[in-house]
């Protein structure tokens, strides 16, 4: 077996070596699925490069502009359809002539209206004026109070899976790639960010900020944010943005980044883009893969000037910049190439960073949740990797996508060897640069390279793991974790008796503190002085999240005051202290007046969410039904229990959820 993977994997090291002196194939033999979530048609005609010109008007909640479309029409229609969804459109030219235009009625489960233009099949730019609504399902507007600083008001973009058509009418399915150009005119003061190769790090007097895409992205991944935000640079292509008061933490915290980013240029290649940088947007949750600038929530920056070990969440959307941004699915369908791969190779640049211990957990927490999930016997077609939509399904981020994902590519590099895994993903990666891929693209090149073993290849279980529900028998993930092995060891020791200034701390970080309290959060109650004692929780900026919950089902007097500073931020990631609260006379007590005080530094949805939790059904009844509905579409949800990050390395277990996943992008 040794002798066969050693030849494998030197055949595959000449086959990736002799790929660079001879000119590539085309990316797929294959034309591009069909993607139901979309009305354009871009193998009649296909837009190429757009030019955005678009004012940002914080009173209205809206952008109004203009966006040019190059387009390539390979069938010579005399039609250009576009996605839009909520769009007001005021002109339509083509080659710089007025032209007729009409909106048609989606068919679902696309959303929205087709804007319908007519052409000539000569025309090769198209010019829609257009304004934005304050319902954009894409678009979430902060007011000064909503900001950390409290100083400007803010906005960004999400536009995952299909929201770019809220703010851009474009094509929006990501099997359709563009570069794009952008002036975007904002109050003095802000600071404008998109995902692309030039963004300033200084704010501009006359505000008005250009920028440039050289490469092609799909439509998803144009992003956009304003605020009043500072930049601080890491190391020669890292830097992070965030906001006056929170910019010296972020600094603190991502120390790491350099280092981070070359690991993963170790682990999987050249960084495809020009700069990494992160930026942290108020009322962000979770984190977004935006090329060139990463979108991270503020919950990431805790402020406690504690250990620094490399962030799970940063090491996932860095893995994007490769699975997801270089190549990225086709259709929703394989949404599992994006996450899945994301979600793997975070712990394989964790393991490059001297954290293998944190990777070996993070397996380990995603096969504990992947399984209990299955256990729930969820129906068949929502357990399989390559996804087939039915009726009104709409694309939703499950585990499925990111642990199962994950799970068939850590089978691969197990069962393959991990120099000859290492080669076909350099091959797939080389083979799909700044194009789509989907399972045919995959399943075949992967027998391809397997130089036609069928020991071998009946051994992967390609086609079991690909299109059938349930965990194939050949699943290698770790089902035990040193880490989590070392501090149950003494979270068993506190359970006997032992005092917690006498457990053996050494080398902890937060994540061991959050695994820590999740195995003693039984006996929380009765010890928290002791707890506090030895840790300092109560000092600390942020403590965990399961020690908040703690201190809000407690809630003594010297509690207070903790808690007023912490639900003061507006943070989602408070909601379940705000659900622990909810279930006392005293927590409600407590929590009702201290809401009205502070609502307004929460985001409409939260504000639902919290009212809601205490009861104030007028409160409820008076919010805005965009303002409940914006958040679903973002790639994560609040969790009422516990707020994990989906790579599991990045806090405590997955496993141990019991209401409610926090996923990143």
């Amino acid at each position: 077996m040794q002798m066969r993977r050693l030849s494998l994997s030197i055949a595959l090291l000449l086959f990736a070596v002799a790929a660079r002196h001879r000119a590539l194939p085309p990316p797929s033999a294959h034309p591009a699925p069909i993607d139901f979530f979309t009305a354009a048609r871009p193998w009649d005609i296909e837009s190429t490069h757009l030019s955005l010109d678009l004012t940002v008007d914080f009173t209205a909640q809206i952008l109004r502009g203009s966006v040019i479309h190059t387009v390539s029409n390979h069938t010579a229609t005399s039609k250009f359809v576009v996605d839009t969804n909520g769009l007001d459109i005021d002109a339509v030219t083509a080659d710089g002539r007025t032209t007729t235009w009409s909106l048609g009625t989606a068919t679902p489960p696309s959303t929205g209206t087709p804007l319908v233009i007519d052409i000539q099949p000569q025309t090769t730019t198209v010019r829609i004026d257009y304004r934005t609504r304050s319902t954009a399902g894409a678009l979430r507007w902060m007011t000064a109070k909503q900001t950390r600083a409290g100083l400007m008001p803010a906005m960004w973009s999400s536009s995952e899976p299909d929201l770019a058509r809220t703010w851009i009418p474009l094509q929006d399915t990501p099997s359709v790639r563009v570069t794009y150009d952008a002036i975007v005119h904002v109050p003095e003061g802000e600071m404008a960010l998109m995902s692309a190769a030039n963004n300033p790090t200084s704010t501009n007097a006359g505000g008005t900020y250009m920028f440039s895409m050289p490469h092609a992205i799909p439509s998803y991944l144009i992003a956009l944010t304003v605020a009043r935000y500072e930049f601080r640079p890491l190391g020669e292509r890292t830097g992070v943005y965030a906001e006056p008061n929170l910019i010296d933490d972020t600094a603190y915290e991502m120390q790491f980044l350099p280092d981070m980013f070359s690991a993963a240029q170790r682990v999987i290649g050249e960084y495809p883009f020009e700069r990494y940088d992160l930026v942290f947007p108020p009322k962000f949750g979770g984190g977004m893969e935006n090329p060139e600038l990463n979108f991270i929530g503020q919950d990431v920056i805790n402020g406690n000037r504690g250990a620094i070990y490399p962030n799970g969440i940063i090491a996932h959307e860095l893995s994007h910049s490769w699975f997801g941004d270089l190549l990225t699915c086709a259709t929703w369908s394989d949404l599992w190439q994006n996450e899945g791969f994301a979600t793997y190779f975070e712990k394989r640049i964790e393991e490059e960073m001297a954290a293998s211990e944190q990777a070996e957990a993070g397996f380990y927490s995603d096969r504990q949740a992947l399984e209990q999930y299955l256990s729930s016997r969820p129906a068949a077609r929502l357990q399989v990797l390559h996804r087939t939509f039915v009726g009104t399904d709409r694309p939703s981020f499950t585990i499925i996508w990111y642990q199962k994902g994950e799970m068939f590519l850590k089978m691969l590099e197990d069962t393959m060897g991990r120099s000859s895994f290492d080669a076909f993903i350099a091959r797939y990666l080389q083979l799909n640069a700044y194009h789509w891929v989907d399972d045919v693209a995959f399943s075949t090149l992967l027998r391809a390279m397997l130089f036609q073993d069928p020991d071998l290849e009946s051994r992967l279980q390609i086609d079991n793991w690909l299109y059938n529900g349930g965990l194939p028998s050949n699943v290698t993930a770790p089902t035990s974790s040193r880490m989590w092995d070392r501090i149950r060891v003494q979270s068993d020791a506190f359970h006997g008796g032992r005092n917690a200034s006498q457990l053996d701390r050494s080398g902890w970080t937060q994540l061991h503190l959050q695994i820590f309290l999740q195995l003693v959060n039984d006996t929380l109650p009765a010890r928290m002085p002791e707890l506090d004692a030895a840790f300092g929780f109560s000092n600390m900026n942020t403590p965990p999240l399961l020690w908040l919950i703690a201190v809000a089902k407690r809630l003594n007097a010297a509690d207070r005051t903790l808690l007023d500073r912490y639900l003061a931020r507006g943070s989602s990631s408070s909601l379940p202290v705000w659900n622990a609260l909810s279930q006392t006379a005293a927590g409600l007590a407590y929590a009702v007046p201290l809401f009205n005080q502070v609502r307004d530094s929460y985001d409409p949805n939260s504000q639902r969410s919290i009212a809601q939790m205490l009861h104030l059904t007028s409160a409820v009844a008076g919010m805005n039904r965009r303002d409940a509905r914006t958040a679903i579409t973002m790639k994560m949800t609040n969790a009422i229990s516990c707020a994990i990050a989906k790579g599991g390395s990045a806090c405590v277990g997955a496993s141990a959820l019991s209401a409610g996943t926090f996923w990143n992008a």
